[in-house]
């Protein structure tokens, strides 16, 4: 018998309206910001309005021996997740948005895979709320105006060719990760190297990744 693909068994999958499973985990559904009737955000505000809770207990899955391929960290942690509710406790699984670079090759999303997956799956490995689309903006945004600085006569400075802030993009291209920029005519910018990181790997998703306020 052959084995559904990861994309049948997500279009499979009955989705549980999210004003349910808000009531499931005792969140007041004012809280949830929805994105589509398959995802949602949990509003700041919920924090202090819950405080009062007691904490519940933290466990990390992780791996130090990356494959081409992955160690199924994903999947294992949506297993224990399902596992958790099937014995009757509360479980609630933070995964990393996945980046959509690995989505268009060999390795796939990072949304899980068989039937322990998140859904819906093509929601979580493309766009889902927008936040990468929009650190990828605002990191592009910084590299712009470094490079209209120098345009502008660089009065800080600044080494040409010591500039670590490179430009982002959320997909895998292996053309851009080094390029020369500023390379037309007098109104075009100044010359000179840099590239582009995927955006999970950029600076400002890690000041988003360490930070604890607004």
């Amino acid at each position: 018998m052959s084995f559904p693909s990861d994309i049948d068994i997500a279009r499979r999958a009955q989705l549980v309206p999210l004003g349910e499973i808000a009531s499931q985990l005792n969140l007041p559904i004012e809280f949830l910001e929805a994105y589509g009737p398959g995802v949602a955000k949990i509003k700041l505000g919920a924090l202090e309005a819950l405080q009062s809770r007691p904490s519940g207990k933290y466990v990390v899955v992780t791996a130090i021996t990356p494959t081409p391929l992955g160690e199924g960290k994903t999947t294992t942690s949506v297993g224990l997740g399902q596992a958790m509710g099937r014995i009757g406790q509360k479980a609630v699984l933070t995964l990393r948005q996945p980046s959509m670079g690995p989505t268009f090759g060999i390795k796939g999303g990072a949304a899980g895979g068989g039937y322990s997956q998140v859904v819906p799956m093509e929601n979580l490995n493309l766009h889902l709320t927008g936040d990468f689309h929009a650190v990828t903006a605002a990191h592009n945004l910084l590299a712009a105006m470094l490079d209209n600085h120098l345009f502008r006569g660089n009065e800080l400075g600044l080494d040409l060719d010591n500039i670590t802030w490179r430009r982002a993009l959320d997909v895998n291209d292996r053309s851009l990760r080094a390029i020369a920029i500023g390379r037309g005519g007098k109104m075009d910018g100044v010359a000179r190297d840099t590239g582009f990181d995927i955006t999970a790997a950029s600076d400002v998703m890690a000041l988003r990744g360490l930070s604890t306020s607004l």
